[in-house]
């Protein structure tokens, strides 16, 4: 199994969102989000399959793990930048 690095794939991103004409934010999120998803039903059911025992290789079943923490812990992370940054627009005097 490969794992590609946080960079690679937001890079990855970056170059499909530019190519693409009608994409925007909302889709870039939109998709970012979905990824996200799909990282952590992978995870249930890769820590399903550990209760039940049914492991063929234990450190993918881990890395499948750990790559759907990160994932949430990345959106999380952007999810507070963006709430800090709303605040500090709303604390702007006009």
């Amino acid at each position: 199994m490969k794992i590609d690095g946080v960079s690679s794939a937001l890079s990855a991103n970056l170059a499909q969102v530019q190519t693409s004409q009608k994409s925007d934010f909302a889709d870039l999120v939109e998709k970012f989000v979905a990824d996200v998803n799909g990282d952590l039903q992978a995870a249930s059911s890769a820590q399903a399959k550990l209760i039940q025992g049914d492991v063929d290789n234990l450190v993918e079943l881990m890395s499948t793990i750990e790559k759907a923490d990160i994932s949430l812990r990345l959106a999380t992370e952007i999810r507070n930048k963006a709430i800090e940054a709303y605040q500090e627009i709303m604390r702007m005097q006009v």
